[in-house]
């Protein structure tokens, strides 16, 4: 780092492959072998033989999901929901406010629905009631007759309120995806893989995900029981593919599986919601990227700031015009949004900065009453992305604070924020992300507790962040064919990283600073490139690269992911810069 606040200078590091294991997979693909290029990134990300080759290029329904009875508490919960359906039982689907709590009350909505059922819906305000389940609004869907409670991405750590609602006559089903504390659940049952000893053997299910395994349990129940018609699952793949995407669970095994098809089923959807959800979103083509920044962040905006309810409303109404509103509404929201994210930004990078002014720091605990709790977590992420530090802010509200963390993946944050639990109201998460509960006067000895347990476990060298990449690779090397061959490795995200390659000693042949750079911002670096060994010049773009000093004619090395541009309906190839470097 070159001074305070400053942008961080990145460590490259290739990601070694054995090149005997290289040749051994091209060798065991004949008679159509894999490219050298194509089995390296293979080998990169575990994928060493031709099986697993296999699996992991043609992922498949039929062979590429385990079975829904691996959750030990599976027959007991679809037993349960049909038993209420038989006795014309209340069933309530509690929700949690963001993507993946949206898509997998949809689910679960839509399913119980297409059996005959009419499950009523219960998604907590964000900024009034919090995350998860709270005993007031038990209390109220009990006195409504409630007698089965389906929890969508939360519950697992909801033992008070769980215990309540049991007392009160309502059958608790938690589905959720979250680490979970020691002390048993009193729910009526749990599908959750991250119970510890849990048969389903892949934890990196989402929540979504977790409910569409309640849908593979239900309609195999029905089968079992001679009901037909059943519902046809494939129609719900858009629905778990947008809640996996969106909370960056890693899209390998099941994941893949459920994302690659639903990104097909999104592509060709008839769902009202979907058709219109990309019509405001602009109708590009649909990949896991086109979820992370252009659908996720709209269906979020209802959840983060107002009701998250015209969200699932968005996914489950057969209605076009309604759904051609709701999308508008959920649009504007997203805008505003947005503007609230930068003003948060601009005001934690100034207290991160002042921090940094006075010393070493390994960790950020920032708060202020002036933050929306709806968007503290994304501010968390950018400051991660620009300090390589674990990070957590908190928005104030009276004596009471709301806190969303994110981490690099050198911490694990809830491990770390578990070890402080004493300062918490209360708290849950992930490795690399995490939310808490804490009251005003305990924020400043949290933060010193946090930053030491996060000295405790990184040295100065965890603070510069890594950037790994695949293989050295020219740019002149770059064509269509090479596109075709990184396609097959879709869909990338958590888990099957896009790949990356280095090219050193490239030309700069020209350079602009495109996009918004009023009020601080910082606008995206346009260059046109040149390899060393000469050939056609290429496009590459930096997104919010716009402050580097880089001129015509500098040689420069770089990191990069090719990809297709499509602009005004013409397509062309451009490199996605991840990071460069003045040669």
């Amino acid at each position: 780092m070159n001074g305070p606040g400053a942008r961080l200078e990145k460590r490259w590091h290739l990601r070694p492959a054995d090149p005997r294991r290289i040749q051994d997979l091209i060798e065991s693909t004949q008679p159509e072998p894999l490219s050298p290029v194509t089995a390296r990134l293979l080998v990169n990300r575990g994928i060493d033989t031709a099986d697993k080759a296999v699996t992991f290029l043609s992922p498949t329904l039929r062979t590429g999901l385990r079975s829904p009875m691996l959750f030990p508490d599976m027959r007991r919960a679809t037993d349960r929901l049909l038993h209420a359906r038989e006795q014309g039982e209340r069933v309530c689907i509690w929700g949690d406010y963001d993507v993946d709590g949206v898509t997998g009350s949809a689910q679960l909505i839509l399913f119980l629905r297409e059996i005959g059922m009419d499950p009523r819906l219960y998604i907590p305000h964000r900024t009034r009631e919090g995350y998860g389940l709270n005993t007031p609004a038990i209390e109220q869907l009990a006195g409504e007759g409630t007698r089965v409670l389906v929890t969508a991405d939360c519950g697992a750590a909801s033992h008070q309120e769980i215990a309540r609602a049991q007392q009160l006559g309502i059958d608790v089903i938690v589905c959720d995806h979250h680490h979970v504390p020691e002390e048993k659940l009193p729910a009526y049952a749990v599908l959750n893989p991250m119970v510890a000893g849990c048969p389903f053997s892949f934890s990196g299910l989402s929540g979504a995900g977790v409910a569409f395994y309640l849908l593979m349990g239900l309609r195999m129940r029905l089968r079992e029981q001679g009901e037909q018609p059943v519902p046809d699952l494939r129609l719900y793949l858009d629905l778990v593919c947008l809640g996996t995407v969106a909370d960056l669970v890693p899209l390998i095994e099941e994941n893949r599986v459920l994302v690659t098809h639903g990104l097909r089923q999104i592509a060709s959807s008839q769902r009202p919601g979907i058709r219109a959800l990309r019509a405001v979103s602009g109708d590009d083509a649909v990949t896991a990227s086109y979820i992370g920044f252009r659908l996720g962040p709209r269906i979020n905006a209802g959840g983060r700031l107002a009701e998250a309810r015209k969200a699932v409303e968005l996914l489950t109404t057969t209605d076009t015009e309604r759904a051609r509103l709701l999308a508008v509404e959920l649009d504007k929201e997203n805008i505003d949004r947005r503007a609230i994210e930068e003003r948060i930004l601009q005001q934690a990078l100034a207290l991160a900065r002042a921090q940094l002014e006075q010393g070493l720091c390994y960790s950020f605990v920032l708060a202020s009453p002036e933050w929306h709790p709806g968007v503290i977590g994304i501010v968390a992420s950018r400051l991660v992305e620009r300090f390589g530090r674990p990070t957590i802010l908190i928005a104030i509200d009276g004596d009471m604070g709301k806190g969303s963390g994110r981490s690099p993946k050198v911490f694990h944050l809830y491990k770390g924020i578990q070890a402080c639990a004493e300062h918490l109201a209360g708290y849950g998460g992930h490795r690399q992300a995490a939310g808490l509960s804490i009251r005003t006067a305990s924020i400043s000895t949290f933060a010193d507790e946090f930053e030491a347990v996060v000295r405790r476990h990184l040295t100065p060298d965890d603070l510069t962040p890594i950037i790994e990449f695949d293989a050295d690779l020219d740019v002149a090397l770059v064509g269509p064919e090479l596109l075709d061959e990184l396609h097959r490795l879709q869909p990338c995200g958590q888990g099957n990283p896009e790949p990356v390659f280095r090219s050193s000693q490239t030309e700069v042949v020209s350079v602009r600073v495109v996009g918004d750079q009023s009020h601080g911002k910082v606008g995206h670096l346009k260059l046109v490139l040149r390899s060393s060994q000469g050939g056609q010049p290429i496009d590459a773009i930096g997104f919010g690269m716009g402050d580097r000093p880089i001129v015509p004619r500098q040689q420069v090395d770089v990191l990069y992911t090719p990809t297709l541009n499509v602009w005004n309906g013409q397509a062309s190839l451009q490199l996605r810069l991840r990071d460069l470097k003045v040669h």
